[in-house]
């Protein structure tokens, strides 16, 4: 036994260089191998990959935007940040939508592709309809003067008629008829301004 190991430090004395080659070529073609068989997986995810994701080698975008809920609007009163005047109330309140300015049954449109999921009308808010577009997305249109006709569950296309223009909502009637429209986005309000074109702000 003793002989072997003798031995044995002898040749790898010997062969010490050749060894150490030996091992070099060794890890260099299993990292070729690995970086070979990586690609192959690459190859294959991209060949599963839906036709409709893919637009040569960039994704499709992914943007949304919205029409204007009423057309050529007296004026348009703006998302605020902070706390605002409510005449109406005589108070100061936070107001988190978009109010659209125009005559009193002045057609009111479906900004985005959706589903009704809900009809309300309330003594205090007026008639409201809200819009679920997928993915958390959620428009809401306020102070309509009617909205019997969009049963909850209607798919409504972009540019569809949803509703009118009026003053059912009793907290912002000293304002006159109007549209107040607001963005949901993951259960949070948010500045509807995010998915208006630059021409439509």
């Amino acid at each position: 036994m003793r002989k072997f190991s003798v031995r044995l430090s002898n040749f790898i004395k010997r062969n010490a260089l050749y060894l150490i080659l030996i091992l070099c070529v060794m890890a260099v073609g299993l990292s070729a191998t690995f970086m070979v068989l990586n690609n192959i997986q690459s190859d294959d995810l991209t060949v599963d990959a839906p036709l409709d994701d893919v637009v040569g080698e960039t994704q499709k975008p992914s943007v949304i935007y919205f029409i204007m809920p009423v057309e050529n609007p007296v004026s348009v009163d703006s998302y605020a940040y902070t706390m605002v005047w409510n005449e109406t109330m005589n108070r100061y309140t936070a107001h988190v939508g978009i109010d659209y300015f125009a005559d009193e049954g002045t057609p009111v449109k479906a900004v985005y592709d959706g589903i009704v999921e809900s009809v309300e009308t309330d003594l205090i808010k007026g008639v409201t309809v809200t819009i679920d577009h997928g993915n958390g997305l959620k428009t809401i249109y306020n102070s309509l003067q009617d909205a019997d006709f969009i049963p909850v569950g209607k798919s409504v296309k972009t540019g569809d008629t949803i509703g009118h223009v009026s003053v059912s909502n009793r907290t912002e009637y000293k304002r006159g008829a109007h549209l107040h429209f607001e963005v949901s986005e993951n259960g949070e309000t948010i500045d509807p301004e995010k998915y208006f074109q630059e021409e439509n702000k």
